[in-house]
């Protein structure tokens, strides 16, 4: 409702999701039709996620018997004909970011036997801006190298193809999505501690179970793109969530149920499809509130869900709300973890925050 519309306003609120503008003075009966007429349409609700039995013992790297045909939790036809829900309002964002495939090609490149650290700086040296992003990540103390690393055929052999892969993506992520201005309230700043502090703690995690070491730090760097995408483009709708969770002192997950019908987990699933991000990132980000949901690669989901939890313990930054969840059991279990062995991986993780805020602090530099 407005009673000095411009055309500005009205295409900002259809990008927030409303469907239906009100003008200034209007007639009892004119609003009471209105409502009507929103109450009547289909409800804003995601399609629900795959079920998942015996999570625990399944192949991390093949499908379950109920998968569902696509990685992302929209694939459920049963829904599919539900109308317009805020996944498919996200999808129709004019000057959604998109990202460029020099990580995927790096990737390629590090798997392949005759890659050259040559073939990398011709992708590099294509983005003389993520170049040079990429060595101040790379020369941060987070790395601690007693000499500056300028030549980029020694910084791929101290690091490794795949890890100058990360890099790379993580400097896009953060020059695509790092800044911006009039939010519905999210602390970037601490959005992005909690972020870069989870990848740290998940890579540290990682480590110490000895599994998915290379892919743990950027699955959970991205974790949490989908609040970026609903404080942003949705600011309306998402401070209602903040002021649900500050009242009602929940999860911020739990009040995007609630007052969204979506989360952020599933909405950072489909931007990942949308982004083109690999299948393993994906179902990360999609499912690491509900690790039993994940189809596939369920090794990578529920380290991510553990060092969320373990990041929220040590408060390092923080992700739109000051809960601690207890890790799922399906998550405990995967790894045959108990009380001892959690404490174990606080301890580990504590230690590796240590390089969370100068990596950071080279990337938004």
């Amino acid at each position: 409702m407005s009673a000095n519309p411009t055309p500005d306003i009205v295409i900002k609120a259809r990008n927030a999701g409303c469907s239906s503008y009100l003008a200034k003075p209007f007639r009892p009966s004119e609003l009471t039709r209105r409502i009507e007429s929103a109450l009547s349409a289909p409800p804003l609700v995601p399609p629900a996620p795959p079920k998942v039995e015996n999570a625990s013992n399944l192949d991390p790297d093949a499908p379950t018997t109920t998968e569902a045909k696509t990685d992302t939790p929209e694939s459920n036809d049963e829904d599919a004909g539900d109308g317009p829900d805020i996944i498919n309002r996200v999808k129709s964002i004019e000057g959604l970011p998109s990202f460029p495939s020099t990580h995927a090609e790096i990737l390629k490149l590090a798997k392949s036997d005759d890659a050259t650290s040559a073939e990398i700086a011709d992708k590099l040296q294509l983005d003389p801006g993520l170049l040079a992003a990429m060595f101040k990540v790379v020369n941060s103390s987070s790395y601690g190298f007693n000499k500056q690393v300028k030549d980029l055929s020694l910084a791929v052999t101290l690091l490794g193809l795949e890890e100058i892969a990360n890099i790379v993506l993580a400097a896009q992520i953060f020059d695509k999505l790092g800044n911006y201005e009039d939010g519905a309230g999210l602390d970037l700043k601490e959005f992005w501690n909690h972020s870069i502090g989870t990848a740290f703690v998940a890579r540290a995690v990682a480590r110490k179970l000895n599994t998915e070491e290379d892919s743990a730090f950027l699955a959970d760097m991205m974790h949490d793109l989908g609040k970026i995408i609903l404080d942003r483009y949705f600011g309306d709708f998402y401070k209602a969530v903040f002021e649900v969770v500050g009242a009602e002192d929940i999860a911020i997950v739990q009040a995007e149920r609630e007052i969204l019908g979506v989360t952020h987990a599933a909405l950072g699933g489909v931007l990942a499809e949308e982004w083109k991000f690999p299948k393993n990132y994906l179902n990360a980000i999609a499912h690491h509130h509900e690790v039993r949901t994940a189809p596939r690669y369920q090794r990578l989901v529920c380290i991510v869900h553990l060092a969320d939890i373990i990041c929220r313990q040590l408060k390092f930054g923080n992700g739109g709300d000051d809960q601690i969840p207890e890790p799922d059991e399906a998550a405990l279990d995967r790894f045959s973890l108990g009380d001892r062995g959690m404490k174990i991986l606080v301890e580990v993780a504590e230690v590796e925050l240590e390089g969370a805020a100068s990596f950071l602090a080279a990337l938004s530099g």
